[in-house]
């Protein structure tokens, strides 16, 4: 692994993180830590790229999105807060021939959003699909 590898996860951490907490904060009208777990991006450039190119419209600028339509009434909200306190969104590409697969879960009081960033489409969630599996388990 390089230094632009070592780099990117920084930038993830440090700057794409903080940025999408405020985001969430903003659109669901109260504070829900909204954490991107690094740890789960491995130091592989192809990894990294998708993720640069993807997190917008498929990782986590879409769980913001998501949770805004979600919490647009008082009736989400309190389905949110009753079910789950914190979001972690993770990556679950290891390799080309480990993509990993997309999930959703609750767990410990957290809703865990897994996709698989290495260029796979079917391991992502589109808009619909991912406000639907979060609804299913609200």
């Amino acid at each position: 692994m390089g230094l632009a590898e070592r780099r990117r996860i920084v930038a993830i951490r440090e700057s794409h993180s903080p940025r999408f907490q405020s985001e969430l904060n903003a659109a669901i009208g109260f504070e829900m830590p909204f954490e991107i777990d690094t740890a789960s991006f491995p130091e592989d450039k192809t990894i990294l790229d998708c993720y640069d190119y993807y997190y917008e419209s498929y990782g986590p600028g879409l769980v913001v999105t998501v949770m805004k339509s979600i919490c647009a009434d008082d009736l989400g909200k309190e389905a949110a807060k009753a079910k789950f306190n914190k979001i972690v969104f993770q990556n679950v590409a290891k390799s080309a021939e480990n993509p990993g697969d997309k999930s959703v879960e609750i767990k410990d009081n957290t809703l865990f959003v897994r996709e698989s960033f290495y260029g796979y489409s079917d391991k992502l969630y589109g808009e619909d699909d991912l406000r639907g599996a979060i609804e299913a388990i609200l």
